[in-house]
């Protein structure tokens, strides 16, 4: 269990680092932009990952297995051309396709030269990707994550020179592109394994498993950005800014469930092999518990800060409800994380994929039905409540493979310390003004230590953070 925490602690600092830069740069964004200009990045942005599924097609996922499954470094190689094969015919399917509904297009991103952008993003954005996933692929969970950091500094940096210079949006875009082409360089030269030829067997092998790891990106392409494309259809581009914006924030404590996943599904599968259940299930149980750390909290501070974090730091007038609601929704997102990636670890791809195309179907169809009537929180209600279905419906998936058991002593510690931090927020607040961004600012930071210590006053809790740390 070592290996696991010490991989997860690795890439849960280097994306509190890359969130932090998001975090702050998407402030000086909103700031600079305002919600409109924001709307038009967001629109452009969600176009991008949507179409971006369809050039992948599951194939960067399908080569984590792959290679993690592999014994030699020819079988490592050879998995890794198969990848790069499978990923040309998708990305010029796509490319065509946009070129014959360009009109259409334009006119939905509300952007003259959103095609070719749109076609320069999609191909680094797919070699990034692989690089990245064949590193964890390898195990090498450190890396992967500092290569993660290299292209957020990278995107807002060029992103932020490209505003100061007067490109507006297309600074941002432009800062889009340059993150993954650093990622692809630099991933490409640590990676240890390299390209050899593929028999038929093995582009077999990858494409088999990539249907089902297909299906988890598209239950995060519905999860993350059904939502908006649905919105940039049928309200105003300051509207997307500002849900978008909200939805950015949300996602910040999903970042300890999103570094538990990544780094559960590699040992799951090695445990899986060895035959090794009761490591799987003990393996479970305390990585729920990580999942949900940050969530918890986050629930607490956006009932009581929410409306002035949405204030005081993006200017925006709205969002403080939408913010609460999507925070909601990612509690049983937490849970998802886990259980999909340990489905996939014991090699059951086909109730994740069953269950996300569930998931893509409600969330498109709840959008479809709230967003013209209620808007933002329509959009953000059909989001929560499809969360909830496809975390369920996995969880009573994996009942059938697993003895799932909750460590509930350590849930309600963390339920406890959050209930001491939201009555500390409560006392100091009155004292602390929350329409300046260094108050709000300092009042999270207050609210976070509190928490952070009340949390460390659990021996189990305190003895798991001493294992992971490098020197513990």
């Amino acid at each position: 269990m070592a290996e696991f925490d010490r991989g997860s602690l690795t890439l849960f600092g280097t994306r509190i680092v890359s969130e932090l830069i998001g975090f702050v740069s998407l402030i000086y964004f909103a700031r600079t932009l305002g919600a409109t200009g924001l709307g038009v990045f967001f629109t452009f942005q969600t176009l991008a990952s949507v179409l971006g599924v369809f050039t992948k097609l599951g194939i960067p996922g399908a080569t984590v297995k792959r290679i993690s499954q592999s014994e030699s470094a020819s079988q490592r190689g050879a998995y890794l051309a198969a990848a790069l094969l499978l990923l040309v015919p998708p990305f010029l399917l796509v490319t065509a396709a946009l070129v014959v509904v360009e009109p259409t297009v334009v006119a939905y991103a509300d952007l003259g030269v959103v095609v070719p952008l749109l076609v320069l993003v999609l191909a680094v954005r797919a070699g990034a990707r692989l690089a990245v996933t064949a590193l964890r692929g390898e195990r090498r969970i450190a890396s992967s994550a500092g290569i993660e950091l290299l292209g957020q500094v990278a995107r807002v940096a060029v992103s932020v020179g490209l505003l100061l210079a007067g490109f507006g949006v297309l600074g941002l875009i432009y800062g889009l592109a340059a993150g993954p082409v650093s990622q692809a360089v630099v991933g490409y030269l640590v990676l240890d394994t390299r390209v050899a030829r593929p028999t038929r067997a093995d582009v077999a092998s990858l494409f088999d498993f990539s249907k089902y790891t297909a299906g988890m990106e598209v239950s995060a392409l519905a999860y993350n950005w059904g939502d908006t494309l649905v919105l940039a259809a049928f309200a105003t581009k300051a509207a997307v800014g500002v849900y978008e914006t909200a939805w950015k924030l949300s996602v910040v404590p999903l970042l300890g469930a999103q570094v538990v996943g990544v780094a559960l599904a590699p040992s799951v599968t090695r445990w899986h092999e060895d035959g090794d259940w009761d490591r799987i299930e003990s393996a479970f149980s305390e990585a729920v518990t990580a999942a949900v750390a940050l969530v918890i909290p986050a629930l607490v501070g956006a009932f009581l800060l929410g409306d002035a974090i949405i204030s005081a730091l993006y200017g925006f007038g709205s969002g403080g409800l939408i913010f609460l609601v999507l925070v909601v929704g990612q509690v049983p997102q937490a849970v998802k994380n886990v259980t999909q990636n340990t489905l996939f670890g014991i090699d059951r791809p086909a109730p994740v994929f069953w269950t996300n195309l569930l998931t893509l179907v409600g969330n498109v169809a709840g959008n479809l039905l709230l967003v013209p009537e209620y808007g933002m929180l329509g959009a953000a209600t059909a989001t929560v409540v499809t969360a909830g279905i496809a975390a369920v419906s996995q969880v009573a998936v994996l009942r059938r493979h697993l003895r799932l058991r909750v460590a509930w002593d350590t849930l309600g510690w963390q339920v406890l310390s959050a209930t001491v931090m939201g009555g500390a927020l409560v006392a100091v607040r009155p004292a602390v003004p929350t329409d300046s961004a260094v108050g709000v600012v300092g009042l999270v930071l207050f609210a976070a230590a509190v928490y952070g210590g009340c949390l460390l006053g659990h021996a189990k809790i305190r003895t798991r953070v001493v294992r992971a740390v490098p020197w513990g």
